[in-house]
């Protein structure tokens, strides 16, 4: 068996998917952090590619909407967390409203999408979220040359678009104003993290 369908397998079972990444990734500490830093009180949120929902205990149910298209990862999220709103969605083309949410998070979901398909997320994005309401993205980016550990993981993650911090940047420009940009360190992975705005109507 290859290490990439290792992985694979790994990734089609949500329990074993999500130990392997607590371990690799400090318990989540990093990311934790961003979410209380850049969607504290921000109303109504969807957790665009939400995976197995790790982010839901953050908010109230009633505030909260996870979507993915994986149907395992969807139960798996509905199981852990029966009473947040988990749905089984293509984050290009989804069946929410127009500006039907205060706030979107994408958190390791970009860098598996080439450049057009990412562009359609966020566009989708843009759309389901008010004028002025925030987007939050944090993504993987390039290891630093030191960092042999974060090397290894990117080689056998299933993303293959893993980009510099300035080309998420022109990718979030397209729709949104950026507000502000930080790297974060979570285990052995680096991420860059932006907070940015759906411009307001005119």
């Amino acid at each position: 068996m290859t290490e990439s369908s290792l992985v694979r397998r790994l990734a089609g079972v949500p329990r074993l998917f999500d130990a392997l990444r607590w371990m690799l990734e400090g318990g989540y500490r990093g990311h934790h952090g961003v979410v209380a830093r850049h969607l504290n009180n921000v109303g109504r949120v969807l957790d665009l590619g939400c995976g197995t929902g790790i982010y839901a205990p953050f908010f109230p149910p009633d505030s909260y909407v996870g979507a993915d298209l994986s149907e395992a990862y969807i139960a798996a999220a509905q199981a852990k967390f029966p009473g947040h709103r988990f749905v089984v969605q293509d984050g290009t083309r989804t069946s929410f409203q127009e500006a039907e949410f205060d706030a979107c998070m994408i958190s390791g979901v970009l860098h598996h999408l080439d450049d057009s398909q990412a562009a359609q997320l966020l566009e989708e994005a843009s759309r389901v979220v008010r004028p002025g309401g925030t987007i939050v993205v944090w993504e993987d980016i390039p290891s630093r040359w030191w960092n042999g550990v974060g090397h290894v993981i990117h080689r056998l993650d299933l993303g293959n678009h893993i980009r510099s911090p300035e080309g998420y940047r022109q990718l979030l420009q397209r729709h949104f104003t950026i507000v502000c940009s930080e790297h974060m360190r979570s285990g052995a992975m680096d991420y860059q993290v932006f907070q940015a705005k759906r411009p307001a109507a005119l």
